[in-house]
């Protein structure tokens, strides 16, 4: 089966690490696939702007038609008008941009189905390219997506990529409703072939030599030998909860002087760091105890998580919560906010410790328990570790994903028809 990865971001050199998930995702179906090839719009970026504001000019990088680690990427300029237009830019003004790459590359690859990763910019685009191409279309529902007002611009667009795509895949079951919510109907009656709940899971943790890489990593955090490393992995801003985070470690610092915090994944161009940083300068309980760390390469998030005792998870809300997903596999006892996919991942507690969401002082509880107790941490590690491996690998997911995307292109083959939308 030959391809064609629609995504809203993608790695370049502006921003390496923009839409890494997006990429291993890539990587895992490009061994079950043919051919894989990726479209990731890039906003036009004039001189002048780029010039001066230190994101456009990130965006200012990326260059189309280069091969990324084995798989072409193609990133034609889309125009965007911020706080202007609403869904137009990313939708149909979007489609305009792309249609005539979208077409060079089918002319010469011959794609026999469309995947896009979101269901917004992304999902538009897709059942759109594949009315134009003639071949059917998927959609992957990854979180912020589709939690859009129902009647609003962008609402009305994801409506359509779900009435539209002929298969869609959901991260988790809160997603599903969501989607079913901007439908008018009711999850029940979205017919299951279609619409399927499937995470798209993480990449294998390598294999490390976790002793020496955990001496090593808390040396460069400066940690002593007794220090309880609380850690937390993702984009630093407000929706990821990173000031309950903040408040949560200096209530648990306040009854264990061992806690300290690192926060791996600042991007100042794109995050509220510069506020996080402020914050951790005027607080004086904070300013020795928490380290801010800039994004950095996948390969080295699996190194701080060896040096990790502890993993905070305070995010607001989340498709599926990669992060903490990664940090279970490597068997580190996690605590999390009780937002639906946490719930989804753990049914039962006993791979993950819930806390009701925004409620930093439960958080800082079970953060101070989990201190204390070694082999309580170990536990729920262990549990942690087995039941992602079993459940939530990307491998697993893209194969999944795979088969179901080929039996549709054979269903549509032998009906020799065009897309069929439903209402």
């Amino acid at each position: 089966m030959r391809l064609l990865v629609v995504a809203p971001s993608y790695p370049h050199p502006g921003h390496p690490y923009s839409g890494v998930f997006n990429e291993r995702c890539v990587e895992a179906l490009g061994k079950l696939c043919e051919t894989v090839e990726v479209l990731a719009p890039r906003p036009y970026v004039p001189p002048v702007v780029s010039r001066w504001m230190p994101r456009w000019r990130a965006y200012g990088h990326q260059r189309s038609g280069k091969s990324v680690n084995g798989t072409m990427v193609l990133r034609p300029a889309a125009v965007v008008v911020p706080r202007w237009g609403g869904a137009l830019w990313v939708d149909r003004a979007a489609f305009f941009c792309c249609r005539r790459t979208a077409r060079a590359r089918h002319k010469r690859v011959g794609f026999d189905a469309i995947l896009s990763f979101d269901l917004l910019g992304a999902g538009g685009l897709a059942w759109r390219i594949g009315r134009e191409l003639g071949v059917p279309a998927s959609g992957w529902a990854t979180g912020s997506d589709v939690r859009v007002p129902r009647s609003s611009s962008f609402g009305r667009s994801v409506a359509r990529a779900l009435r539209r795509l002929e298969l869609v895949f959901y991260q988790s079951r809160e997603l599903r409703a969501q989607a079913a919510a901007l439908l008018g109907i009711a999850p029940e009656e979205m017919p299951p072939e279609r619409h399927m709940v499937l995470s798209r899971g993480i990449a294998e943790p390598p294999p490390l030599q976790k002793q020496e890489v955990r001496s090593r990593i808390r040396r460069e955090l400066g940690l002593a030998e007794d220090a309880v490393l609380v850690l937390n992995v993702g984009r630093v801003s407000r929706d990821k909860g990173v000031f309950e985070l903040l408040d949560a470690v200096s209530r648990a610092a306040r009854h264990d002087p061992r806690i300290h915090c690192a926060i791996v994944g600042a991007s100042p161009e794109f995050d509220e760091s510069a506020l996080v940083e402020k914050q951790l300068s005027e607080r004086s309980e904070l300013k020795d105890r928490v380290r801010l760390v800039r994004a950095c390469a996948p390969d080295k998030v699996w190194e701080y998580l060896c040096a990790a005792d502890i993993f905070a998870f305070a995010s607001h809300r989340e498709g599926m919560p990669n992060s903490l997903l990664e940090a279970m596999a490597m068997g580190v006892a996690a605590v999390a906010f009780a937002i639906p996919p946490v719930q989804e991942i753990d049914a039962t507690g006993d791979s993950l410790v819930r806390v009701p969401s925004f409620e930093s002082a439960a958080m800082a509880r079970e953060i101070n328990r989990l201190a204390v107790s070694p082999l309580r941490r170990a536990e729920i590690g262990a549990n942690a570790k087995r039941a992602v491996l079993e459940r939530f690998l990307t491998k697993h997911s893209m194969a999944t994903a795979a088969r179901k995307i080929a039996e549709l292109v054979e269903r549509r083959n032998a009906r020799g028809c065009g897309v069929r939308a439903y209402a």
